[in-house]
C-alpha cells in the first residue's frame, strides 16, 4: 500500500493504528474471515485489513473491517486494486460471515470466468485446498453452501463449504426434502421439496389475532423464512438439502452485460426446476437459470404477491413483482424468503425491462436483503412510527452524518428528512411518497445507521385532539356512536355517505383530490366453493381494528351495500389509495381473522377511484370504484384501479 490512493476523485488515506494481517496468496476462506472478524472485535475502534492477490494478474483485493464503539455490527469494505487505481467494490454492515464469503467468492468467480475457460473449474475444500471439479461427471453434485442468507454463487465452478457445517450430500430423492437429481441421457430434472402443510392456528395465535401488531415488510415473499444454517439434518450431520444446481460448467459469459437476444447463447440443457424458497435461496434459483442459459418464464408465488421473470439464454429480459418492473423488481425478488417457484420453458415476451446483468442484480439484491434484515431487527413494520432523533439539523450537519452511510442522492435524502419532521408512520411515508423497496430500504437503513432515525412500535392508542376537554370529551364522542352500527362498531352506509358529501364539498372548494376504496369481503361457504356468505359481525369488528392501524384518523371506514365496505380518503390520489389498499390486504390476510377464516376462504376484492381523475361528481366516483371492484372479483389480483383514470 502506498500513501494516498485515488478513489472516485477522492483520496484514500492510510489510517494510523490500522492492523494489517499478512497478505494471502489466494482468496480468504471462512477461517480467515473469522480471524479478521475476531481481531476487529477485540480491537474496537481500529481497522483490521487483510488482502490477497489474484494469481496471474496485477489485481489485489483488500477487506477492511472495523467495529465502532456504538453499533453492534462491524462495517466491512471490499476494495479492488488493479495496479493503477483502487476502487470500492462492496460495503456492508453485518456480522454474517457467510455473506462476506459469498461476495468474495463472487469476485473470485468473475476472475475465473474468462473466455479461455474450458469447462473444468476448481472447487474449494474445507481446508482451502483446490481439487478439479468436472461439471459433466455423471452423478456429481457440487457442495451446497448452507450457511447464511447472503449472496451465494453456488455454481459448479467454485464452492466453499463452511467448516462448521457438514456437507454429506445424498442425491437419493427418497431422503430429505431437498432437490433430487435424476438423469436421462444428458438431461437433468430437479424435483422441488414437498409443499409445507397449511398453517394451523394455535391457541396462542388465536388469542393474539385481535391484537394485530403490524404488517411485516418482507415483501410478497414473506419475512420470516428459516435461516439456511438451521435446516434439519440427517444421518452423518450433513445438510439434507442437496444443491439445486444442474451439473455442467459455468458459461464464461454468464457475468457479461450483453443484452438478452434469443439464440445468442450456447445450447441450453433441458432443465426443469420447481421448489420452495424455505429450502432454496432466491439468488441461487436465479443463478441456476443464468448458468443453464435457459429461455422461459420463472414464476414465483409469494405469500402476498406473485413475481415473474422472463429469461432469454440465461439473461433476464423482463421482471415484474407486483407493480414493480425491471431491475428493481429483480432486486426485490431476491429478498423473498418464502414462497414456491416453477419454471416454464420457452415462454417469451416482447416486453424488455431489465437492463443490467444478472450478476449485478444479484449483488445489489443481496445488499438490499441485508438492509432489510437490519430494518426488521430494528422492529420495522408498516405500522411503525418513524421518529427523527434530531429535527433541527442544518444541511451541512445532515450531509456530514449521512456521509458514513450508503452513497445515495443527498437532495433526495434531505427531502425525506424534511418530510419526516412531522409525525409519520411507515405507511404514511409510503402513501405520501410512493417508493419501491429498492428505494425505501437503503434510505431508512441510512437514516437508522447514521443515528438520524428511531423506529418505534406501532401506536395503538393515539392521543386525541380533544383530550384537553377532559370528561367533557365523552359527550362529544357520544355523537360518534350515533353513526355506527352497534353489531360491528363501524359507520353505517348512511353515515359514510354523509361524510362523503362533506369531503366532496372540500374537493369542490379547495380542489383537494378525493379517493374512494370500495371493497367486498365475504367468506366461502366451504373450502374450494364458489358460493360465499357474509362475514360474521365479530369478524368484521376484528377486520376493522386492523384497518384502523393502516388508515389515517381522517379516513372514514364504513359499510356500503350488502357485503361491500367503503373507505373515504381525503386529499389522496388513487395511486396513493392503491398503496393503502395493499396494506389493508396484507393486514387482513397475514394472520387469520378467525379459526375458520384464513386466506384460503376469505374473499376480498378492492376497487379504487378518485376525483378529479375519474370525474367531477359522487355518482361517477362510486360507479367507477364499483366497476373496478367487479373487475377485481373476476381477475387474478384483488386490487384494481378504475380504468377511467384520466391522470393521477
Amino acid at each position: 500500500q502506498k500513501g494516498n490512493l485515488q478513489v472516485f476523485g477522492k483520496e484514500r488515506h492510510n489510517q494510523p493504528g490500522k492492523i494489517r494481517l499478512p497478505k494471502q496468496s489466494t482468496f480468504p476462506d471462512y477461517a480467515a474471515l473469522k480471524n479478521v472478524f475476531d481481531q476487529a472485535q477485540v480491537n474496537r475502534g481500529q481497522e483490521v485489513e487483510v488482502s490477497w492477490a489474484v494469481p496471474g494478474s496485477y489485481k489485489t483485493y483488500i477487506i477492511n473491517i472495523k467495529f465502532d464503539k456504538v453499533t453492534p455490527n462491524p462495517a466491512w469494505q471490499l476494495w479492488e486494486d488493479d495496479g493503477r487505481q483502487t476502487k470500492l467494490v462492496s460495503k456492508f454492515e453485518t456480522t454474517d460471515l457467510n455473506l462476506i464469503l459469498d461476495v468474495v467468492m463472487m469476485l473470485e468467480t468473475q476472475n475465473a470466468a474468462s473466455p479461455r475457460a474450458t469447462g473444468s473449474f476448481q472447487a474449494v475444500k474445507q481446508s482451502g485446498a483446490f481439487n478439479a471439479y468436472q461439471g459433466t461427471q455423471s452423478g456429481a453434485f457440487p457442495p451446497y453452501n448452507a450457511g447464511g442468507q447472503g449472496l451465494s454463487t453456488s455454481g459448479p465452478q467454485q464452492q466453499y463449504a463452511n467448516p462448521n457445517q457438514g456437507q454429506n450430500l445424498n442425491p437419493n430423492p427418497n431422503q430429505g426434502q431437498g432437490f433430487a437429481g435424476t438423469q436421462s441421457g444428458h438431461m437433468q430434472t430437479f424435483q422441488g421439496a414437498h409443499n409445507r402443510p397449511a398453517d394451523t392456528i394455535t391457541p396462542a395465535q388465536q388469542s393474539q389475532r385481535d391484537q394485530f401488531s403490524g404488517t411485516p415488510i418482507g415483501g410478497g415473499g414473506g419475512a420470516q423464512g428459516r435461516r439456511f444454517g438451521d435446516q434439519p439434518t440427517r444421518g452423518g450431520g450433513g445438510s439434507s438439502f442437496g444443491s439445486n444446481l444442474p451439473a455442467g460448467s459455468l458459461p464464461p459469459d454468464f457475468y457479461s452485460g450483453s443484452p438478452a437476444t434469443p439464440g445468442s447463447g450456447a445450447t441450453a440443457a433441458a432443465t426443469s426446476l420447481e421448489g420452495n424458497l424455505e429450502n432454496t435461496k432466491m439468488s441461487d434459483v436465479l443463478s441456476t437459470y443464468g448458468m443453464s442459459k435457459v429461455t422461459g418464464l420463472l414464476e414465483v408465488v409469494g405469500e402476498t404477491s406473485i413475481a415473474s421473470v422472463f429469461f432469454v439464454d440465461g439473461a433476464p429480459r423482463h421482471a415484474q413483482v407486483g407493480a414493480t418492473r425491471g431491475d428493481d423488481a429483480l432486486k426485490e425478488l431476491i429478498t423473498w424468503r418464502r414462497g414456491s417457484y416453477s419454471f416454464k420453458p420457452n415462454k417469451i415476451t416482447d416486453m424488455v425491462s431489465c437492463e443490467r446483468s444478472l450478476q449485478a442484480s444479484i449483488m445489489e439484491g443481496t445488499a438490499l436483503l441485508d438492509q432489510l434484515r437490519h430494518l426488521e431487527e430494528a422492529g420495522l413494520v408498516y405500522e411503525s412510527m418513524l421518529v427523527l432523533k434530531q429535527k433541527s439539523l442544518g444541511e451541512t450537519e445532515l450531509k456530514l452524518l449521512l456521509s458514513k452511510g450508503h452513497p445515495l442522492d443527498f437532495q433526495w435524502q434531505k427531502e425525506m428528512y424534511e418530510l419526516l419532521k412531522r409525525r409519520r408512520s411507515f405507511t404514511d411515508l409510503l402513501r405520501d411518497k410512493p417508493m419501491e423497496m429498492a428505494q425505501w430500504a437503503p434510505l431508512l437503513f441510512n437514516f437508522l445507521y447514521c443515528g438520524i432515525l428511531e423506529i418505534k412500535p406501532p401506536t395503538h392508542a393515539r392521543a386525541g385532539a380533544l383530550d384537553f376537554l377532559g370528561e367533557g370529551k365523552q359527550a362529544v364522542q357520544a355523537l360518534k356512536y350515533n353513526f355506527q352500527r352497534p353489531d360491528t362498531g363501524i359507520y353505517s352506509a348512511e353515515a359514510l355517505l354523509y361524510f362523503m358529501e362533506y369531503e366532496y364539498y372540500r374537493f369542490e372548494a379547495y380542489n383537494w383530490p378525493l379517493a374512494f376504496i370500495l371493497f367486498e369481503a365475504s367468506k366461502r361457504k366451504s373450502e374450494g366453493s364458489i358460493a360465499t356468505e357474509m362475514l360474521p359481525p365479530g369478524v368484521i369488528t376484528t377486520a376493522a381494528r386492523r384497518i384502523e392501524l393502516v388508515k389515517r384518523p381522517l379516513d372514514s371506514l364504513g359499510h356500503f351495500e350488502g357485503t361491500e365496505f367503503g373507505i373515504i380518503l381525503p386529499n389522496t390520489r388513487p395511486s396513493q389509495a392503491a398503496f393503502v389498499a395493499n396494506r389493508i390486504l396484507d393486514a387482513l390476510t397475514n394472520t387469520p381473522l378467525a379459526n375458520d377464516l384464513d386466506r384460503r376462504n376469505l374473499v376480498l376484492s378492492f376497487g379504487i377511484a378518485g376525483l378529479p381523475s375519474d370525474g367531477d361528481d359522487l355518482p361517477t366516483l362510486i360507479e367507477s370504484a364499483r366497476a373496478a371492484k367487479n373487475e377485481a372479483k373476476e381477475g387474478t389480483f384483488p386490487i384494481v384501479l378504475s380504468r377511467n383514470l384520466k391522470r393521477d
